[in-house]
């Protein structure tokens, strides 16, 4: 099928900044994030951490929320995601504070770690720069970098390995579950080779998802262990997109999203469910997914699915995650937008600088 997407003019005109260069280029970035975890000196002052708190913001959270969601069934001790200005008051000296700031310069990424610094925790700062950058210096505590010049959300393969690699590091990732580290990046390499702007729409998974997307307002439905990468979906339909977007994930979905579907069918109209399906999920939460799936394609105007790749846990995440980096741009072009852009994000961070 003959489509704009397929047109190299496009992107050239369309995509000046490379937010579909800077997808395919996953791969690369993630074994770089990891060459640079394992060449960085790690301070730590041999305390049984009880915690580990990932203080970040929008882009810079994300790769947090990936790391608990797939050390959720192996790992002994707790992993936190904190969004906002303040600590959780159970933070302790035995909680591990990764500060994460893609920037440097996050005002609520440095407002956290100000209060880690005063309850005396161990603070390990991810960032390309800015202030972060120089109170990490300061305080000689362990900095890990990420590079200069990407948008924070497309910066995820640094931001989600690079935290895995340290914690792998210090010693709180077993060899078997390190494992599928690899096959995560061997599986999502494949998938940017038949995903990239130059494949055909005829044969493009992205493209072909955008392309169903475009005209509705997606909402990203999917199984426990893919929690995040759904949520990763919406921000980014939100940002590449600038498409409304929402989520929710199974089986949690079973005791409140199913009610829409029972909605006025004005609004259900514009609707599209995208469901990401793990084939390795147990089968009766599958056949629940089945049956909420046909439930859905009564009264929603469209309903996709989006097949997880991968023996591993980590592989199967990272593939359905592709998947929806890869559609999202696709789909701000076809809306002629440049899937790069922030100036909403802009505006208010600069409604605060008087």
């Amino acid at each position: 099928m003959s489509s704009v997407l397929d047109d190299p003019e496009t992107y050239t005109k369309m995509d000046p900044d490379g937010m579909l260069k800077a997808i395919t280029e996953f791969p690369t970035s993630a074994r770089n994030a990891l060459k640079n975890t394992e060449n960085t000196k790690i301070n730590i002052d041999g305390i049984k951490y009880d915690s580990i708190l990932i203080a970040g913001m929008g882009g810079s959270a994300v790769g947090g929320l990936l790391l608990r969601d797939w050390l959720r069934d192996t790992l002994k001790i707790p992993v936190d995601v904190s969004r906002g200005y303040h600590l959780p008051a159970y933070v302790s000296k035995k909680t591990l504070i990764y500060a994460v700031s893609y920037s440097g310069n996050t005002e609520e990424t440095l407002s956290q770690y100000t209060e880690a610094l005063k309850l005396g925790c161990t603070v390990i700062c991810f960032c390309s720069g800015g202030k972060l950058e120089h109170l990490a210096k300061e305080n000689h505590q362990t900095l890990v970098y990420f590079p200069i010049g990407q948008q924070p959300r497309a910066a995820i393969p640094y931001q989600f390995y690079n935290l895995a690699g340290v914690t792998r590091r210090i010693g709180l990732i077993d060899d078997k579950k390190w494992a599928e580290v690899k096959e995560s990046i061997t599986v999502v390499e494949s998938l940017c080779t038949e995903m990239s702007q130059e494949v055909s729409s005829d044969v493009n998974l992205g493209k072909q998802l955008a392309t169903e997307i475009k005209g509705y307002v997606p909402f990203i439905y999917a199984p426990r262990l893919f929690e995040n990468v759904a949520y990763r979906y919406s921000t980014q339909f939100n940002e590449n997109s600038k498409s409304p977007a929402a989520t929710n994930f199974y089986p949690e979905a079973f005791h409140n999203s199913v009610m829409a579907r029972e909605g006025a069918e004005e609004i259900l109209g514009g609707l599209c469910a995208v469901i990401i399906h793990d084939p390795k999920e147990n089968k009766r939460l599958n056949k629940k997914i089945d049956v909420s799936v046909d439930l859905m394609e009564e009264t929603f105007g469209k309903v996709i699915t989006v097949e997880a790749k991968g023996e591993s846990n980590l592989a199967r995440m990272m593939s359905a995650l592709i998947q929806g980096d890869y559609a999202s741009a696709y789909l701000g072009l076809l809306y002629g937008i440049d899937p790069s852009t922030t100036e909403s994000i802009r505006i208010l961070k600069a409604s605060m600088e008087n």
